[in-house]
């Protein structure tokens, strides 16, 4: 018998069916993140304009250019692998690091393919300045991940100086750095650019003078709470002490009123009794310092030991 007032019953959707050629328990795919899908693009593209280079430059000593632009990949491959991981620690660094990755790439590129053949130093000549384009770019970058990392949360002036430092380093980074693919093309640099870089690089030495003062005058107050933090916890524990020793009372010379001990009896020979092992006596734990009720630890006295003769201190342990 149905009730007049009872709900109709709801219609219970199907449960999809598993896959049959899925498998069980797989973990979802992962997805390629944009930093490296960029990097993977730009890998790309630098290739096909390294293969052009072939075309136009030198291809006397390819051993050593081929053995070379094999060696750019590899360090453009881990340089990507390491940013990869360090991206999602800040929104900043992986378009950063994208930008100075694919720098050396295509400088070294251009140093590979592009410098006149010598059959005595063309190694050591591609060797050095790949060092040094890679050395200097990866310098100026981890720079400017400390500078902004260490702005954030920081007064606003700490983070212009901050940011200021950073594009200095950037520019002192490239102005010596390009000269190095520049003059593969017989280009001669002038004195002036020269001045121009080092003026760059002294401004961004002040520049980073200036960021340091400012970090560690509004991180005063932060030394000083950790200061007194250390403190109060070294008061709060105070150091565990060594109950001293049961003192023995001076052997006292007998008065003239004093009765006199009788001599003692002749020593006679007595036959060898075993003696029972002597044991060391057990030496005296540390205690904790003794407080008064309220909590408050009680003065010491001049050896260090505590002065339970204090108005309201506890009575000594007894052993």
């Amino acid at each position: 018998m149905s009730t007049p007032n009872a709900e109709p019953a709801r219609p219970v959707a199907p449960e999809p069916k598993p896959d049959a050629g899925a498998p069980h328990g797989a973990a979802p795919q992962r997805q390629l993140s944009t930093f490296l899908k960029v990097s993977i693009i730009l890998l790309a593209a630098l290739t096909v304009a390294s293969i052009s280079l072939l075309f136009i430059g030198d291809f006397q000593g390819k051993f050593e250019r081929v053995f070379a632009t094999f060696f750019v990949f590899a360090v453009f491959v881990g340089l990507t692998a390491l940013d990869t991981r360090r991206e999602l620690k800040s929104e900043w660094y992986a378009p950063v690091a994208l930008i100075a990755n694919s720098y050396i790439l295509a400088l070294l590129l251009i140093v590979t393919w592009m410098t006149p053949y010598d059959p005595f130093s063309l190694g050591w000549s591609l060797l050095w300045k790949g060092i040094v384009v890679v050395g200097v770019t990866r310098l100026v970058l981890l720079c400017c991940q400390g500078l902004l990392s260490m702005s954030e949360g920081k007064p606003e002036s700490i983070g212009r100086f901050a940011f200021i430092t950073s594009m200095l380093a950037v520019l002192a980074g490239i102005l010596f750095t390009a000269p190095i693919a520049i003059e593969t093309f017989n280009v001669t640099i002038p004195e002036l650019y020269w001045k121009i870089a080092v003026a760059t690089l002294i401004l961004t030495a002040l520049a980073l003078a200036i960021t340091l003062l400012l970090r560690w005058f509004y991180g005063a107050p932060d030394r000083d709470a950790a200061r007194a933090a250390s403190q109060h916890k070294a008061v709060a524990d105070p150091a565990p002490y060594r109950a001293g020793a049961p003192t023995v009372p001076p052997l006292q010379h007998p008065g003239p009123g004093t009765p006199q001990l009788s001599a003692p009896a002749p020593f006679t020979a007595q036959p060898p009794t075993q003696q029972p092992p002597v044991t060391a006596a057990p030496t005296t734990p540390l205690l904790p310092w003794p407080t008064f009720a309220d909590g408050r630890p009680i003065p010491a006295r001049a050896d260090g030991q505590p002065d339970f003769s204090v108005p309201g201190a506890p009575r000594p342990p007894q052993f």
